[in-house]
């Protein structure tokens, strides 16, 4: 008869299967954790989007809706927008889902203000200029947003 040692009948790991399965636990958790990170960026700059969107039809809708009672700028000359709606003074504040006057919103982080001309070409037409800023989109400094609206 074959005599059996006490060593034969061991079952366990031994450090080199352990670390194996710790480094591929690693890498799994690692990827998952950068893809839940790129998950957040994507969906942060989404949300931005469309913020931005919103807010630029609210303020169209707005405008649209009684531009008769605006007060309306005669100055023709496109180049001096940045005369009129200097990026680091527009009057509004606004971020995601809210808009206050300047000074009155500590946490927002974007700003916007628009000018409203007579369209020259066609009478009763009025061309809207929205210029927006938000710290987001660094390095740009601001977007400008351009519509025509009508007088009822």
């Amino acid at each position: 008869m074959i005599k059996e040692s006490k060593y034969t009948n061991n079952h366990g790991q031994t450090i080199i299967e352990a670390l194996v399965a710790l480094g591929l636990i690693s890498v799994i958790g690692l990827t998952f954790a950068g893809g839940m990170a790129n998950l957040y960026k994507t969906s942060q700059s989404s949300l931005m989007a469309g913020s931005t969107d919103r807010q630029v039809s609210d303020i169209a809708e707005n405008i649209k809706a009684g531009v008769q009672d605006y007060q309306v700028n005669f100055n023709y000359d496109q180049t001096k927008i940045d005369d009129f709606l200097p990026p680091d003074k527009l009057p509004m504040l606004w971020d995601i889902g809210r808009v206050a006057e300047r000074g009155n919103c500590d946490t927002c982080q974007g700003s916007y203000g628009y000018i409203i001309q007579p369209y020259e070409l066609y009478r009763g037409l009025y061309l809207v200029t929205l210029r927006m800023t938000h710290k987001s989109w660094a390095p740009e400094k601001f977007r400008d947003y351009t519509f025509v609206v009508s007088a009822k």
